[in-house]
Order: C-alpha cells, then sequence, then structure tokens
C-alpha cells in the first residue's frame, strides 16, 4: 500500500492511558500484544452488545405503544472499524473495514420476512428512501451547484430492492477521506474491487487535482476480501485500473440510476 493509506491509530494512542504507557506508535508493522488486543476487542463487542440491547428497548416500547405497525425504523452506524486488522486501530482509512458500515431498514408489511441484498447502497441512499417508505413526493436530484438550492439528494431510493432484492442497480459505491487539510483519498467500491486515489484537495473549492496523484490502492475482493495485496501497480491490471480511475473521477452522477448517462463498461 502507499504509505499515505496507513493511519497510526493516533485516536487509541491519544485517547486512552493505558494504550500511552506500552509506548505504542502506531508504525506499520508494529502490532500491540496479544493479550491487549483481545482485550480491546472484548471491550468493543461488549460496547456493541449493549447498543443492540438498547435497540431491543426502544423497539418494544413502538410495540407497546402500538406505534410498531405504522413505523419506519433505521438503523446505521456511521463508519466501520478496525480492531487491529493492517495493524490498525479505530477508522480514519479508505479500507473496507472502514468504508463499510451497517444500515438496515424495517418497513411494516414490506420487510416483515427479511430481506438481504448484496447491491451496492450508500448512506446518501438513506433519505430519498425513507420519502420513498412513507410515500411522500420523490426528492430532486441535485444540480451540479446546489449552494441554493433548500431540498435535494445524491442518493437514489433502494426501495426497488425492497421490492426485488436482485433489481438492477448502480455499480459503484464512492467514501472519502482526508489526510491532513491538502490531501483526499477517493474511493470508490464496485461488486468485486476496492479502488481508491489518493490526491491532492483544494479546501476553497473542494475539488480534487486527479493529475497530482500520492498513491493508488486496488483490491480484488474475489481472491483478498481483506485487502492485504494492493495490486494497482501489477501490469496485468493495467486496463483495469484505468477503468476504475475513469469510473471514480465521473463520480455518483455517472452510475446514479436517476440520471440519463451512458453505460460504463468495466
Amino acid at each position: 500500500m502507499p504509505r499515505i493509506a496507513w493511519w497510526s491509530s493516533l485516536e487509541l494512542i491519544n485517547g486512552y492511558t493505558d494504550i500511552t504507557a506500552l509506548n505504542y506508535h502506531g508504525n506499520i508493522n508494529e502490532t500491540l500484544p496479544d493479550n491487549v488486543a483481545r482485550e480491546l476487542r472484548r471491550a468493543y463487542f461488549s460496547a456493541i452488545s449493549w447498543v443492540d440491547s438498547l435497540v431491543g428497548v426502544v423497539l418494544n416500547e413502538l410495540e407497546r405503544l402500538g406505534l410498531s405497525n405504522d413505523t419506519v425504523v433505521s438503523l446505521l452506524g456511521d463508519h466501520g472499524y478496525q480492531l487491529g486488522e493492517h495493524g490498525i486501530w479505530t477508522k480514519h482509512s479508505n479500507f473496507e473495514l472502514a468504508a463499510h458500515a451497517p444500515m438496515m431498514i424495517r418497513i411494516p408489511g414490506l420487510t416483515d420476512n427479511g430481506i438481504i441484498t448484496n447491491r451496492l447502497v450508500e448512506f446518501v441512499d438513506l433519505f430519498p428512501t425513507l420519502v420513498d417508505a412513507v410515500g411522500l413526493p420523490p426528492i430532486p436530484v441535485c444540480p451540479e451547484n446546489s449552494q441554493n438550492v433548500l431540498t435535494c439528494t445524491e442518493g437514489e431510493s433502494f426501495m426497488p430492492l425492497v421490492h426485488n432484492a436482485t433489481a438492477a442497480w448502480k455499480h459503484s459505491a464512492f467514501s472519502q477521506y482526508p489526510r491532513g487539510a491538502r490531501i483526499m483519498g477517493y474511493s470508490l467500491r464496485s461488486d468485486r474491487y476496492r479502488y481508491t486515489e489518493w490526491v491532492d484537495f483544494n479546501n476553497q473549492t473542494f475539488k480534487p487535482d486527479w493529475t497530482r496523484n500520492h498513491g493508488t490502492e486496488l483490491y480484488d475482493h474475489q481472491t483478498d476480501p481483506d485487502e492485504n495485496h494492493n495490486v494497482a501497480s501489477d501490469h496485468a491490471n493495467a486496463d483495469l485500473v484505468k477503468s476504475m480511475a475513469f469510473r471514480l473521477h465521473a463520480g455518483w452522477r455517472h452510475v446514479s440510476p436517476s440520471i440519463n448517462n451512458p453505460t460504463i463498461v468495466g
């Protein structure tokens, strides 16, 4: 991986005195002692169990009030989490474990038997989905300059997936994470690959400079689901990298089912 893809786990180091006392610096290939890693994971899993129980409290209260059959419920996390994978702790990266987060929705009468889809969805899809689920008029797609637009969306209602979990859908999901104020990591996830470019970022115009690249990553989730082998520089993948770069630079508008764009191959 390029050095800039790495996160030195500063949130863990600076936030917990027992970790600071270990003289751990979060360097590449530096790992915490096994017993410490187990304690951290146990504490994290305990927190997840506690949150899960609180979700149950909320859902039980909906039942008690007689509102369960009239209420759409969504649950999401704001990011994924790394628990020592790649030697990284917490988030702050564009690896799958940091960018892939929970998102679930319950719609009375439609999801009662449970639905699982493997299609790619994004957090920007939640707003238009909730609007669609309760029968309100659809949210318009944001124009290129939405500064003066009161309400718009860059997402898609995934209600079509509620009705058909294998329906035709967008082929890319996007995420990004900064390195300081002047470099941004832009990442694209397809059904099979994760492709990331770390490029200069203008914090006045909020635009990337794709010509100033500080590192590129390509992971094949069919053969390397843990993203341990960056194959962006392999000559055999030159055409694939070119295709993925085009899709990343083109952005979400070129994969939105709501916008009439030519099909992108690759």
